[in-house]
């Protein structure tokens, strides 16, 4: 029993020494097409059951154009910049069901995108870590989780 003892302690050990490398773009990425009580993406390629995601809308913000001295003020934030992160409960073709309901109202026409966002233990950026560049519909994110230890180097 001693020995299975020392072992479990090992492997634990050994798991929060040694950190995960990672580098580059980390993230996968999804424009949203249609939000009822579930979310509707362009593509599902990249996302699983149980992964969690980034939801956020890109833009809505209400500006002036008009052709005066207050042109480009802000007039309305809208529901840009509005984010929320949930866990993927069911894929059925392009359809991302989560395990909660949403929490925020968003304006698909804002520009809403899905992010997966990666999760680990313990990580050593080994790399420079880039977002996918945005595409008018997706990317210009990055995102991820770390439970234990984040090592920059």
């Amino acid at each position: 029993m001693k020995k299975i003892i020392s072992l479990l302690i090992f492997f634990v050990c050994v798991g929060m020494t040694y950190a995960q490398p990672i580098s580059g773009i980390i993230n996968n990425y999804a424009a949203v097409t249609n939000i009822p009580v579930y979310v509707d993406v362009v593509s599902t390629t990249g996302f699983s059951v149980g992964d969690k995601i980034l939801i956020i809308q890109m833009k809505g913000a209400a500006t002036d154009l008009s052709n005066t001295a207050t042109f480009g003020t802000i007039q309305s934030v809208g529901n840009g910049g509005l984010y929320e992160y949930k866990t993927i409960a069911s894929i059925a073709g392009t359809t991302l069901t989560f395990t909660s309901t949403l929490y925020n109202t968003y304006d698909v026409p804002g520009l809403v995108q899905v992010v997966r966002v990666p999760q680990y233990t313990n990580v050593t950026v080994t790399g420079k870590l880039t977002a996918q560049p945005w595409n008018g519909a997706t990317g210009g994110i990055l995102v991820f989780d770390v439970s234990g230890t984040l090592t920059l180097n």
